[in-house]
């Protein structure tokens, strides 16, 4: 039924932003078919910087962000998809927040993927992560449950 394919891929979109902000392998390579692939590219470039296939490659995605900052979240939304079968396409917005020291860095992204039914559940086939622009802020410890 399309409807539970539509509210099942967004699931996989919070799973896909869950898996990063946690920095967890297992959870990360669980939302990728087996073949998988993830490209990434800079604003307006026609080629990837980087261009990973199938789990064993994806899996230092993690373990990359877990070295890079100290914490992010990733805000999934205007997530729209086409559902044919057992495919579907699809485009996801998405804020990321990445603590680096003192300062944030507010990425904003468009994923444009590919998806497929695998063992029952939806995962990406293809995902391409469109870096649209992003900015940098200092951050303040707000304080927040001290006496």
């Amino acid at each position: 039924m399309v409807n539970d394919d539509v509210i099942g891929l967004n699931q996989l979109a919070y799973r896909y932003a869950k898996a990063v902000d946690s920095c967890d392998v297992a959870l990360f390579q669980s939302v990728f078919t087996p073949d998988g692939r993830l490209r990434s590219y800079h604003p307006d470039a026609e080629q990837p910087f980087a261009d990973l296939t199938g789990h064993a490659q994806l899996a230092v995605v993690p373990d990359t962000m877990r070295g890079m900052y100290g914490a992010t979240t990733h805000m999934m939304t205007n997530h729209l998809v086409e559902v044919s079968d057992d495919s579907a396409t699809g485009e996801v917005l998405c804020t990321a927040r990445h603590l680096e020291g003192a300062s944030s860095i507010n990425v904003i992204i468009r994923y444009i993927d590919r998806y497929a039914r695998h063992q029952e559940e939806w995962r990406i086939a293809d995902r391409q992560i469109r870096f649209l622009w992003s900015e940098r802020h200092e951050v303040s410890d707000s304080g927040m449950g001290r006496s």
